[in-house]
């Protein structure tokens, strides 16, 4: 097995069976992130509110990989409502500050995991060698 998975205790276990990220050579995949604190709770109840909370979740996870926002290269983001991307990618440039910014895929969905979910974000980035 050329892969294995980052434990990510901060976020409390995943709703589902899957790993939080996995590390493959020097690539990083997080599985999608939305707004749930780690007892599983949403947090915020709009698109910005929301978007704040999974970046923080990203972050998490990428600091578990020793990663980190900076090394992030691609983004992809599932809207429930595509309107409401405005008030995402005002969070992001905060979040890229001073930063290159990622390429993005955005994509709107029928649905989302749970009731009250805005969006979820996956990310890939680089990790350095090990």
């Amino acid at each position: 097995m050329n892969w294995y998975p980052i434990p990510v205790e901060q976020l409390g276990a995943p709703p589902e069976p899957y790993e939080y990220a996995i590390r493959s050579g020097n690539t990083l995949y997080l599985a999608g992130q939305v707004a749930l604190d780690s007892d599983g709770s949403i947090v915020g109840t709009t698109t910005r509110d929301q978007a704040f909370r999974i970046w923080q979740n990203i972050s998490i996870v990428l600091d578990c990989a020793g990663s980190s926002i900076n090394d992030i290269v691609k983004v992809t983001y599932y809207m429930q409502d595509i309107r409401e991307l405005k008030e995402e990618i005002e969070v992001r440039k905060k979040v890229f500050a001073g930063r290159p910014f990622p390429v993005v895929t955005a994509i709107q969905a029928a649905a989302l995991g749970l009731p009250g979910l805005k969006l979820e974000i996956d990310v890939t980035a680089e990790v350095q060698s090990a």
